[in-house]
């Protein structure tokens, strides 16, 4: 009897134990899933460039006359205030013929102007002769004692000589400037002579040299470039952007300088986009349409200058949205879309976006702040799928 009352105990008990293990067999499990919350942030959409500094104001010193140069009295990196003397050049000597040549040229203008001086003094003296034989018949035609056709003739006598005057003074400065350009031509015979200066090279304005063309002492051209002087008390950068990417850069956008070799970020702004865009091979060998970006950076260490090569990014914009992470949309046609989590399940979400980046996303319409979004959506993830995330 007792033992038939224990089978009738055990066996019910066995079946609820079976009951209950079959339902947690068949209980549908929560999909493990990552999750985030939209929230109002703060959105910035960046453009990665690269480029390389140079000087706001770069002045290239070129020589001022033909001649020898003498070896410069600046180096490159050698900082210089404005008239500082950076050097002297000297007129090219004359072979013994051309300098022959140009001293009997000189001769001949000194000569001339001597003559043309005396022509001078003599065309002014009969002026004076003519004016006082004027002053003297003009009393005696007023007494009717000389005839109007004498005096009026006394007086053209006058003004011719006056006219022959101001001939004989014009002659006298055109020998003049012969006398000047024959030593101007002569200007260089005496180059190695201690007396002579040269022509002084002086610095335009405040700066630091960046550039000697060529430290020896040689020759050169009137306009030849002799070094590159660039004011460094402002820098600038030239960053070539993508074409695609430049147009919707505009002046006033931020520049943050991240890569330049130095702790921190160097703050910028863009100046001005050029309108002339040019092909450019990448690293992958692929021809690129490309556009220079010139943008003023607002602060610099002193060890920076120019030349050097620059990373980082303009912002295009950049506001207050309510945004997700990237990660969490998905291509549904030609609408994004993405799960939002609804007690402990997956819904499928349409959403309009705005701006994005790499990072995040603006939601324009479909989520509201706090709402809970899947991120990295697997096939597994679909309408009514029972999904946790962990630590939520």
């Amino acid at each position: 009897m007792n033992a038939l009352l224990q089978k009738k105990i055990v066996i019910p008990a066995v079946v609820v134990v079976a009951v209950i293990l079959l339902a947690l067999v068949l209980r549908p499990t929560s999909l493990e899933v990552t999750a985030a919350t939209a929230s109002m942030d703060t959105l910035s959409v960046t453009i990665p460039v690269e480029g390389r500094t140079r000087a706001r104001d770069l002045y290239t010193v070129t020589a001022p006359i033909s001649g020898r140069i003498a070896r410069l009295t600046v180096e490159e990196g050698t900082s210089v205030e404005a008239g500082d003397l950076l050097g002297r050049m000297f007129a090219a000597p004359l072979d013994p013929r051309t300098v022959a040549a140009a001293q009997a040229e000189l001769r001949a203008a000194e000569a001339g102007l001597l003559n043309a001086r005396s022509a001078v003094d003599e065309a002014r003296s009969m002026a004076a002769q003519s004016d006082r034989e004027v002053e003297r018949r003009r009393p005696l035609a007023a007494m009717g004692a000389l005839s109007a056709e004498a005096l009026e003739q006394a007086v053209l006598g006058a003004q011719v000589a006056h006219q022959r005057l101001e001939s004989a003074t014009a002659a006298s400065e055109a020998a003049e400037a012969a006398r000047e350009g024959a030593r101007a031509r002569l200007m260089g015979l005496g180059a190695g002579d201690a007396n002579t200066q040269g022509v002084a090279i002086i610095a335009p304005v405040a700066g630091r040299v960046l550039r000697i063309t060529d430290e020896s002492e040689r020759v050169l051209a009137a306009g030849s470039p002799i070094l590159e002087l660039a004011n460094t008390g402002g820098l600038e950068v030239v960053l070539d952007v993508l074409s695609e990417d430049a147009v919707r850069v505009e002046a006033g956008h931020e520049l943050r300088i991240t890569g330049w070799g130095g702790d921190g970020t160097l703050i910028g702004t863009v100046r001005s986009v050029t309108l002339a865009g040019y092909t450019k091979i990448s690293a992958l060998g692929v021809e690129e349409q490309r556009v220079d970006v010139i943008a003023d950076l607002a602060g610099f260490p002193e060890t920076l200058g120019t030349g050097y090569r620059v990373q980082g990014e303009i912002v295009v914009w950049q506001g207050s949205a309510l945004s997700v992470p990237t990660s969490a949309l998905f291509r549904a046609g030609n609408d994004w879309q993405l799960f939002r989590i609804e007690d402990g399940q997956a819904a499928r979400q349409m959403v309009r976006i705005g701006h994005r980046n790499e990072a995040s996303v603006e939601i324009l319409e479909g989520l509201s702040e706090g709402d809970e979004v899947v991120l990295f959506p697997s096939e597994e993830v679909d309408d009514g799928v029972a999904v946790r995330a962990p630590g939520r």
